[in-house]
């Protein structure tokens, strides 16, 4: 059992505003993007099923069985996927090396326990010319922002698991992707897509 477990029939409504103001018009704009054989990293109760381009053949996994649940339900509305539900965290995936050609990760490396190893796994499993897509949130560079990012995060990690002061540019770097792009959306979330050569 995860901490997520306990709470994943609240989550929805829990994330509701931020879904609904911020995160949904990420995955809008991201989802859509993914080509070939993807992998979704920590989907959650799989709110971005809805956004996946008609045909695409997508893994989903995630730590938490009970957030798995949810999203299978939310998965049935999805006649034209073919959709795998996996249980695993990102720190140790369960798939052999140069595996997928997309892989999908919106507001996760905030909450795995080891980023920079986690983000090198998924190199790994990536296919050579692979495409990763991240939609991370994380420090700012600016001192009044951050200082408020440090106070959240006293209550939002111990509590929730999630790290407000994160650095997942960094991440990127460390796994020695090529960056293709990358930019601030709002607030404290930035956008990076990487290619794998």
């Amino acid at each position: 059992m995860t901490r997520y477990d306990f709470f994943a029939k609240y989550y929805d409504k829990l994330l509701e505003p931020l879904e609904k103001n911020t995160i949904d018009k990420f995955r809008r704009r991201f989802v859509p993007l993914i080509n070939g054989y993807t992998l979704d990293l920590a989907v959650g109760t799989g709110n971005n099923i809805k956004y996946y381009p008609e045909g695409s053949h997508v893994v989903l996994i995630d730590k938490s069985e009970k957030m798995l649940e949810i999203a299978k339900e939310k998965a049935k509305k999805r006649k034209d996927l073919t959709l795998d539900f996996v249980k695993s965290g990102v720190e140790n995936l369960p798939f052999d090396d140069n595996t997928f050609d997309t892989v999908l990760s919106i507001d996760v490396f905030c909450s795995v326990k080891n980023p920079y190893k986690s983000m090198g796994r998924v190199k790994k499993i990536l296919k050579t010319g692979g495409m990763g897509i991240f939609v991370e949130h994380g420090l700012t560079g600016n001192i009044l922002k951050d200082f408020l990012l440090y106070l959240t995060n006293i209550l939002t990690y111990p509590i929730v698991g999630s790290s407000m002061i994160r650095k997942p540019l960094e991440y990127i770097q460390y796994a020695k992707f090529n960056l293709l792009e990358y930019g601030h959306l709002k607030n404290s979330f930035y956008y990076f897509i990487i290619r794998k050569e």
